[in-house]
């Protein structure tokens, strides 16, 4: 009886908020995928699976006690690895798409597009080691050091959801994604990025797609000293791109300068040189490309939110097909409650960046767990120009490196 209570939760449909049974029926059915009725169907381990995020991807054993259903763990895990990659990959897509139908009562002007890299810790297993790849250092051991993937992120600047997450070997170019990145930039896009994207390559793809950028100047191209500069194709063919399709992107770009200072506390730069393509002075004066390339700071927001407050951090999947689902999960998760904030700050009439995340996320687990919970989620102060020291004073305990592997030094201990 009270597996059938709990699982009944599980499968309201009353909640806009949360995954919707018409949506997850709708895709099961257009891709084909069928189930026996059992008690983990694929419905239900989403919404565990979803839970179990929200929970800052709490361990199986804790969401057999949030869920209030009786399963095995080992049974959890088979289920999850039957779960369709294809699946959650379309369920991504109608995230965005509901962010973009939401996001659209609030855009004024193009959409906005910002683009970064980050690292996550994922487990020590020969395929993701092979895959990915270890740190490079001379104190680097197998066995004592963990692979790190890296995630090539797009998120929308109005909404803040993700768009696409692409991963990458620890020491492969960031250039080499952006070619599957550029599949998702639609004509009259602002794409915004930090010095690693700033290229004649990627903004020559940019333009064949109709979309303009906005990237900082990279440290190792020379400036001439002039407002707009035509930059040239290069006469070698990068090693990450076919030289057929090399030569057909146009002969230059045109690229306009601008130059700007930062004058604040706790800000690392103090001079900032953009490169954009955004050509027309009275539409975007200097001023307002320094205001756009300063929302690049959003993404950062957003891998604080995923790797801080939702654990991501460090992957716990062993598999590449399971360090996939993992990743596709977060990022649904991830949107799912940014598009709970923008609701919340639409109805208020606030913006969407003073809505607690953390408070959305809690309202939302408690909405799963069949609790009502506090409806206005809580709203933060404007906090515009705050400086704290980059430091932690709370001290940590000293504990030895482990410089060799675990077995290793066990057997070594227990011989002295």
């Amino acid at each position: 009886m009270a597996t059938d209570s709990a699982l009944a939760r599980l499968r309201r449909t009353d909640a806009h908020d949360l995954l919707p049974d018409s949506i997850l029926t709708q895709l099961l059915t257009r891709l084909g995928i069928r189930f026996r009725r059992r008690l983990l169907t694929p419905m239900v381990v989403l919404r565990l699976f979803f839970l179990q995020i929200l929970h800052a991807n709490t361990s199986i054993t804790h969401l057999r006690q949030l869920s209030g259903i009786d399963f095995a763990p080992a049974s959890y895990c088979e289920a999850r690895r039957k779960l369709p990659l294809g699946l959650l990959r379309h369920l991504l897509a109608w995230t965005v798409e509901q962010s973009r139908l939401i996001g659209g009562r609030l855009a004024i002007g193009p959409r906005v597009l910002v683009a970064d890299c980050t690292c996550l810790s994922i487990s020590d297993t020969p395929g993701l080691r092979n895959k990915f790849g270890l740190p490079k250092g001379s104190n680097i051991v197998e066995g004592v050091a963990y692979p790190i993937l890296k995630l090539l992120s797009v998120i929308d600047l109005a909404t803040g959801c993700i768009v696409r997450m692409i991963t990458t070997p620890l020491y492969a170019s960031d250039s080499a994604g952006v070619m599957k990145l550029a599949r998702f930039v639609r004509s009259g896009d602002i794409v915004l990025g930090d010095r690693a994207f700033c290229t004649y390559v990627h903004l020559s793809l940019l333009q064949l797609r109709g979309a303009l950028a906005c990237f900082r100047l990279h440290q190792r191209r020379k400036i001439k000293g002039t407002r707009s500069e035509r930059w040239e194709r290069p006469k070698i063919v990068p090693k990450w791109l076919g030289s057929a399709f090399f030569f057909t992107l146009p002969e230059f770009v045109d690229v306009r300068l601008v130059s700007y200072r930062i004058v604040r506390r706790g800000y690392r730069t103090q001079h900032v040189i953009v490169a954009t393509t955004l050509m027309d002075e009275q539409l975007w004066p200097d001023r307002r490309i320094a205001e756009l390339y300063g929302h690049r700071w959003e993404i950062e927001m957003c891998f604080d939110h995923l790797k801080t407050t939702m654990k991501a951090n460090v992957l716990k999947c062993q598999t590449l097909a399971g360090v996939k689902r993992e990743l596709l999960m977060y990022q649904i998760v991830y949107n799912i409650v940014r598009l709970t904030m923008l609701k919340h700050a639409i109805d208020r009439g606030i913006s969407v960046r003073r809505v607690s995340l953390i408070d959305t996320m809690r309202w939302l687990s408690m909405r799963m767990l069949g609790i009502a919970g506090v409806a206005r989620l809580i709203e933060n102060p404007k906090r515009c120009g705050r400086y704290h020291p980059r430091a932690i004073r709370r001290r940590m305990k000293e504990y030895d490196l482990l410089s060799e592997p675990r077995s290793s030094r066990i057997a070594r201990e227990m011989r002295a």
